[in-house]
């Protein structure tokens, strides 16, 4: 599976992408949402993994530039240890939520939905 990063720390966002190698996905990393728009002219992931305490622009507005410049988003995974994570992606029609700390299980379980959900 390809998977888009979108995490400003630094430590964090290598951390997930060797998390998702070893379970053979695909990771692309970045640090901020105008990379992620970038990357995105280029390359379409099967899910994105987002992160909503960004510099620049923040998750919400990642996620609203994304729909508004494709017309669509990939299925969306918010991580977020943000006080009020989980109702802020409420506000992200069809995204998931996953608090920080979470465990690599429950990140590989909530991917793997998002996923099956978009081939529905």
């Amino acid at each position: 599976m390809n998977i888009l990063v979108v995490e400003d720390d630094p430590s964090v966002r290598e951390t997930l992408g060797m998390v998702l190698e070893s379970y053979n996905h695909h990771a692309e990393l970045v640090e901020n949402g105008e990379e992620a728009l970038r990357k995105l002219d280029r390359y379409w992931p099967d899910v994105l993994l987002l992160d909503l305490t960004l510099p620049g622009m923040n998750g919400e507005q990642v996620y609203n530039s994304i729909t508004h410049r494709y017309g669509k988003v990939p299925p969306t995974v918010v991580l977020s240890a943000a006080h009020q994570g989980a109702n802020r992606a409420k506000g992200l029609q069809g995204a998931w939520f996953l608090a920080k700390p979470y465990t690599i299980e429950q990140l590989e379980n909530i991917i793997v939905e998002a996923k099956s959900s978009s081939a529905a």
